[in-house]
């Protein structure tokens, strides 16, 4: 309905002219003018009584419900003020849809309606015909960009500062045992550099001084790769004190090195000397500081840390002495994307590099989620530097619980989904709509490309949260059911399943539903592990911690034993696994009971972290051994990873700990625990923002630290490409889609993105489908290989749609909606289309908003509001057309100061008025 529209029962109005001898006007009153008589685009009375009868099923559009009060007015200007009301009444529905007193049902039927009256709007916006504008629901500009983009193979590899102010200084990075592998292949010829400063006085270590002994030897063997040293200009330090800024001048220059890299040579660093490195995900903030949950006002910072064991000495100089805040053995602190919330699991490869699994909730780098909550695979290199992410694209949200890693390198990922997941092969029973999740797994490549994913559900609840692959590539997955899974009935309130995917040669998916376990309460699983034949599955059924192994050797899991270690009196298991042929299971609990023999490190009060060791039959023997972890406070594992029969374990803790005294509020630590004799071979405790820090996650690589890590420098490969595949480089999911047309509202044409799209192949589908009106090409712009559109000649104007809601590439690519032309300027500076049309306007109007939280409904108030402000530019734009030229010289002039209108401009208004009056029949 327009704004009058929303009142049926009112008489319908005209807008009335000035009193006296009015000058004449050459546009109808707008409504929202205080000039209009009352009505709901300008009084808060009427426009809330529209939005009720719109509750009550009015329409949301109504172009006849308005008389203009200028006789013989454009057309455009009734569809004008009609789509105004109806965008203006929705706005309103989103002031009510924030009301403390709504309940849960008004505001349901609130969004029902809401969303109705929006495709209303958008349904009339698409097809009203304007005499004086083209009107376009998206935005206007001349060209588009995507957001995501496949990165290139890197040029240049830079470290961090390595010394201040003179290049030529003594650098403290290159002293000591400096000695690593250059392995270059040019022309599938390895040529092997062997970097060792062995020979150099440590007076003569300097940046130019190494630059130039690695240099020579490249030269010598015919390679282009090159070392150099780069300046790294100062910046500026300010304080704030007062409630001001304060500036502490600069901080000097400082030099780095950089190693050039070229295209034809594939690099890689190999350290001659390493120890373990352990790699720790956390969160650093205090998450309520005015002890208001409800406030929601924490500042969380998602870190990235990276140990050594052993003495400090692979830490990179502190050149520009920054309060970085480490610790002893601490090799580097890195802050990653703030828009990740919960890191849940990690890995490191056998290239030294780092995977981790994260929940991300805004567009992570290089790539746009296209719901809420998305969960987003990441891998990093040995010195915290990203080298791929990969979304999962899921519509609404989606919860990464688990990764694990296969010996021909497949990343498996999994956890729980709510909505669509477009392209993933479903199970018997999935839910797609309401709350109810459903979990997912699915398997990429080495490369991070999507070979394929799985959803899977029951009537209740469901969610993967663990995985293990055993030797013959089967993927076995553990998680939790609400209601039953794969056909098995349930057993209580929550039950653990047990699940295995295996595929062919040709990726063919096969699933098989095994078991489902717990008691008749609340059950979850906590740990899955596989060893030989061995399967080990770890649960906290109804708050006991239970082990149970099954035997994998004739096909289907067999339970062969349980083991139940007793009440975790309010704690929990947070892993398990094999070390020296014993299982190993680590948890906390809120007591000393832990029904495990041959206590070697006791339980110290509070809360405590346990690290069992155990026959890996499961039977008790008398070389079971438990180890307690923790001081009188509260204490608790919240990682565990084991490498090589050594156990590392991360977690908080708010007291004292074994040889490591309390820092902060809440700090962090890191432990090497020996699980014969209990104690901690080597331990580190940490802090962070606002004394509170939270690790969730860790991996450890037994030779993961070297001297690369003192020079800022990976080990692994350096120049790899990036996928070019649009499901890896991007949110986008097999099936999903985009629209073009080749004019303004013009004929559709619809783009599926098939397996294994790339931006090239979707670029050549665009060309065919726009034809010579548009220049698609893929470019390469700040490192990335990007999609770009726009009009092929000045005469041509295109449009891209959205695809369907749950399946649209268009936002999946980082590309808005909406029309693309090309420009010129007229004699005054007015910017019109190039394309001698009338002038197009852009509601920059998402069409998918609504009124589901808080959050959207302020997303979908800014929407709105935004529209209805390009609908007062869309009038002022008629207004001004149908205004005479002279007329708008002579209020140009009185609006510079000019009382007196020239004679001229006065004979000129007075031949349109005359002229205007014959047209109107005036007299």
């Amino acid at each position: 309905m327009s704004l009058i529209g929303s009142l049926p029962s009112s008489p319908q109005f005209s807008l009335p002219q000035s009193g006296g001898a009015p000058a004449r006007r050459y546009a109808p009153t707008a409504p929202w003018s205080r000039a209009a008589q009352p009505n709901p685009a300008n009084d808060a009375g009427l426009l809330s009584k529209a939005a009720k009868e719109a509750l009550r099923g009015a329409s949301f559009i109504n172009e006849g419900a308005a008389k203009l009060d200028l006789p013989k007015a454009s057309n455009d200007y009734k569809k004008l003020f009609a789509l105004y009301g109806g965008l203006k009444t929705l706005s309103q529905l989103t002031e009510d849809a924030q009301s403390k007193t709504i309940s849960k049902t008004a505001a349901a039927e609130l969004n029902r309606v809401f969303q109705k009256g929006v495709a209303e709007v958008v349904g009339y916006a698409r097809s009203a015909q304007f005499e004086g504008v083209r009107l376009s629901l998206g935005e206007v500009s001349t060209s588009a960009r995507a957001t995501s983009a496949a990165r290139s193979a890197a040029t240049a590899y830079q470290t961090p500062p390595l010394v201040a102010t003179d290049q030529n200084a003594v650098s403290d990075a290159l002293q000591g045992d400096v000695k690593f592998t250059m392995s270059i292949v040019r022309a599938n010829v390895t040529k092997i550099i062997n970097v060792d400063l062995a020979s150099v006085a440590p007076a003569d270590r300097t940046l130019p001084n190494f630059v130039n002994l690695v240099n020579t030897q490249l030269q010598a063997e015919g390679l282009t790769t090159r070392f150099e040293t780069k300046r790294v200009p100062g910046q500026e330090r300010t304080i704030t004190a007062g409630g001001k800024t304060i500036s502490l001048g600069r901080d000097p220059d400082s030099w780095a090195l950089n190693l050039k890299l070229d295209a034809a040579e594939k690099v890689t660093l190999i350290p001659v000397t390493t120890v373990p490195a352990v790699y720790i995900a956390q969160k650093a903030g205090n998450p309520d500081p005015d002890g208001k949950p409800a406030t929601k006002d924490g500042v969380l910072t998602n870190q990235f840390l990276k140990f050594q064991t052993g003495p400090d000495t692979l830490s990179p100089p502190n050149v520009l002495q920054s309060p970085q805040g480490l610790v002893a053995g601490q090799v580097w602190s890195r802050t990653i994307d703030s828009a990740l919330t919960s890191v849940r699991s990690m890995k490191t490869l056998a290239d030294g590099s780092v995977l981790i699994v994260s929940d991300v909730t805004g567009a992570s780098p290089g790539q746009q989620i296209r719901g809420e909550r998305d969960v987003v695979l990441q891998k990093f290199d040995s010195a915290g530097k990203l080298l791929f992410s990969r979304d999962l694209g899921a519509s609404d949200e989606a919860f990464g619980m688990s990764m694990a890693v296969a010996a021909d390198g497949r990343i498996a990922i999994a956890g729980k989904v709510k909505g669509v997941l477009e392209g993933a092969k479903a199970g018997t029973i999935t839910e797609t709509k309401g709350d109810v999740t459903d979990s997912f797994v699915t398997v990429f490549n080495a490369a991070g490309e999507e070979v394929w994913t799985q959803r899977r559900g029951s009537v209740g609840n469901d969610e993967a949260t663990h995985l293990a692959w055993d030797s013959s590539g089967k993927l076995y997955v553990a998680g939790n059911s609400g209601a039953g899974r794969g056909g098995q009935a349930a057993i209580g309130q929550s039950d653990v399943f047990l699940e295995r995917y295996e595929t062919d040669a040709n990726n063919n998916v096969t699933y098989s539903a095994s078991t489902v376990v717990g008691g008749a309460g609340n059950d979850l699983a906590r740990g899955l592990f596989i060893n030989g034949s061995d399967l080990y599955l770890a649960s906290n059924d109804g708050g006991s911690g239970v082990i149970r192994r099954f035997d994998l050797s004739t096909g289907s899991p067999v339970l062969q034993a349980t083991r139940d270690l007793g009440s975790l009196e309010g704690g929990d298991l947070t892993g398990l696994g094999i070390a020296n042929g014993r299982l190993i299971v680590a948890g906390n609990t809120g007591g000393g009971n832990i029904n495990v023999g041959n206590i070697v490190s006791a339980y110290s009060g509070g809360r405590d972290g346990f690290v069992a060791r155990m026959s890996a039959s499961l039977s008790v023997s008398a070389e079971d051994r438990l180890t307690y972890y923790g001081g009188t406070s509260e204490d608790v594992i919240t990682g565990v990873s084991i490498q090589n029969d050594r156990v590392f374990v991360t977690g908080t803790s708010k007291g004292n700990l074994p040889s490591l005294n309390q820092i902060a509020t809440i700090d962090g630590f890191v432990a090497e625990i020996d699980p014969v004799s209990g104690g901690t071979p080597w331990s580190r405790r940490f802090t962070g923002k606002d004394g509170i820090v939270a690790p969730s996650a860790i991996a450890v690589d037994t030779a993961g630290a070297s001297v690369l890590d003192r020079l800022g420098l990976p080990t692994g490969t350096l120049n790899v490409a990036d996928s070019t595949r649009l499901d890896a480089i991007s949110s986008i999911r097999t099936g999903d889609q985009l629209k073009v047309r080749r004019s303004l509202n013009g004929q559709t044409t619809t783009i599926t993105v098939k397996e294994g799209d790339t931006l090239t192949t979707l670029a050549d589908r665009m060309k065919r489908a726009l034809g010579s009106q548009a220049d698609v090409r893929v470019m390469t712009v700040e490192g990335g290989r990007r999609l770009q559109i726009k009009p092929a000649t000045d005469r041509n104007v295109i449009e891209l749609v959205a695809g369907p809601e749950g399946k649209d590439a268009l936002q999946a690519l980082g590309l808005k909606e909406g029309v693309l032309r090309v420009t010129d300027i007229e004699k005054g500076g007015k910017i019109v289309p190039a394309d001698g049309g009338k002038p197009i306007f852009g509601l920059r109007m998402n069409t998918k908003i609504n009124l589901d939280n808080l959050v959207e409904i302020r997303h979908a108030a800014a929407e709105l509001a935004g529209a209805i402000s390009e609908l007062h530019s869309v009038y002022r734009e008629l207004k001004d057309a149908s205004t005479p030229a002279a007329v708008k010289r002579a209020e140009a002039a009185r609006a510079a100061g000019n009382q007196q209108v020239p004679l001229y401009l006065q004979k000129q208004i007075a031949n349109y008025q005359r002229g205007l009056d014959k047209l109107t029949g005036v007299s």
